[in-house]
């Protein structure tokens, strides 16, 4: 299946809730922590793409988007 924007923020909900119930070893807590900042920086990129577009689209330019 296909990453969609959606499914990234729904995982990236699962493991914080994961996370925050101390339940996990550390290595695991590191494993998840390792797949969220992965997921963090796929919704980022895809936020900064559909920005970009916005403003195309608006016929604004295109400013660094931070």
């Amino acid at each position: 299946m296909k990453q969609t924007f959606e499914s990234a923020m729904a995982r990236l909900e699962e493991i914080s809730r994961i996370l925050s119930e101390n339940n996990v070893t550390l290595d695991e807590s590191l494993k998840l922590y390792a797949e969220g900042v992965k997921l963090l920086n796929y919704c980022n990129d895809k936020l900064n793409k559909a920005s970009m577009k916005i403003q195309d689209i608006e016929g604004n330019p295109v400013e660094d988007i931070e």
